[in-house]
This record gives structure tokens, C-alpha cells and sequence, in this order.
């Protein structure tokens, strides 16, 4: 014990230094290991919030707005709209299955077109278009021919004069082309009317089923 005791007293100075190396050697270790923990689960973190984001829907992400589209938006051709051609009210209705008697002709015939009377007798131009025709003969009576888009024609007979339109001038919706009379033979004896015909690529259709009613 004395020898163990000398032995203290003479290496006290290095056994000291031996505990401070010791303890310094300790606490650098601990700090290594706490930096190292902390890293790893600031690591962790970051990797879940990424794929947080990455799971979010777009719309969150906007604000709950839709992003808009890059893409032109292309307008839809509506086609060409009807309005009556007159205003009045119809005298005899359209008929392409059905016969209807003919006070003129004594007889049951289809009617592939609908008949107008009105006060004023004013004929309006149905729809913007091309004069096609402008002429006089005894079945129809003074008429006009107008074009139109998409493949409509329309054609307004038993006129009270022929038109002074042109062949080739532009008419314009609600435009007056003209007047009812009596002058179409196949129904002259019907009274002062408009005769009106709509076809759409070479085939007759009902009058009625293209109509937006306004009157003029």
C-alpha cells in the first residue's frame, strides 16, 4: 500500500493529464454521436415533407385553383339561325308525308313548305345570304332564291312583284325583300300570302324546325 501510495504521489501529474485527455476524448465523442443523430433525423424529416409535397393534388398546391390551359380555345361555329320571315301568322303548315287539300288545284297534294299572311304583307329575308335566283313563272309566282351557310337555301314565292334584287347581292337577316301576293298559280286562290321553302342540301326540310320566332 505504501509503495501503491508513492507511486500515486510521484505520477499524480500524469495520471491528471491522462483523466483530462480521457474526459475530453469522451465529450468529443458524445458530440460526434448527438451531431450525427441529429442529422440523420433532420434527414428523415426532410425526406417526408418531400413526399408530403409530392402526394399533394395540384389543386392544393395552387390554391385550390385549376391551372389554366396553354391550349387556344377554338369557338364553335353555331351555325345559321332562322327567324320567320314575316310577321304574321302561318296559314298552312308544312307536309311531306301527309296530303293536304288544295283549294287552287282541287286536289290532296304534300305542301313542302309553309304559307304565311300577314297585315303589312312585308316579306323579311330569313337568315344572311346570297341572292342564288330572282325570277317569275306561272307555278311559283315572282320568287327569290337565297344561299346560306352550311348548306341552306331558303325561297320566297307568290312575291307581289319580282325582286329588284340582284343575283349576287348580299342580304342581311330581317332584311325586306319584298311583298305576299297572289302571284303563285298553285295557290292563287289561297289570298295574299308568302310561299316559304327551306332545303338544306338539296333536301326539303320543315320550316318550322329551324325557326328562332321573332317577329321584325
Amino acid at each position: 500500500m505504501k509503495r501503491f501510495g508513492g507511486f500515486l504521489k510521484r505520477n499524480a501529474f500524469y495520471l491528471l493529464i491522462i483523466l483530462c485527455i480521457a474526459s475530453i476524448a469522451t465529450v468529443i465523442a458524445l458530440a460526434v454521436t448527438r451531431n450525427a443523430s441529429e442529422q440523420t433525423a433532420e434527414t428523415s424529416i426532410n425526406a417526408n415533407t418531400q413526399e408530403q409535397q409530392n402526394d399533394k393534388p395540384k389543386d392544393t398546391e395552387t390554391g385550390g385553383k385549376e391551372e389554366p390551359d396553354p391550349k387556344p380555345v377554338e369557338l364553335v361555329d353555331q351555325g345559321v339561325t332562322f327567324i320567320m320571315p314575316c310577321n304574321g301568322t302561318i296559314s298552312r303548315a308544312y307536309s311531306d308525308t301527309m296530303l293536304v287539300w288544295s283549294s287552287t288545284l282541287k286536289e290532296y297534294s304534300t305542301h313542302l313548305g309553309t304559307d304565311f299572311t300577314s297585315e303589312d304583307g312585308n316579306v323579311f329575308a330569313s337568315a344572311d345570304g346570297l341572292v342564288k335566283e330572282v325570277g317569275t313563272n306561272a307555278l311559283d309566282g315572282n320568287y327569290i332564291v337565297i344561299t346560306h351557310r352550311d348548306g341552306y337555301i331558303t325561297k320566297y314565292m307568290s312575291l307581289e312583284e319580282q325582286p329588284s334584287l340582284s343575283v349576287g347581292a348580299v342580304v342581311k337577316q330581317g332584311e325586306i325583300i319584298g311583298k305576299m301576293a297572289t302571284t303563285q298559280g298553285t295557290e292563287s286562290k289561297d289570298g295574299a300570302h308568302l310561299h316559304f321553302e327551306i332545303t338544306k342540301d338539296g333536301n326539303p326540310i320543315n320550316p318550322l324546325e329551324v325557326f328562332v320566332l321573332e317577329e321584325k
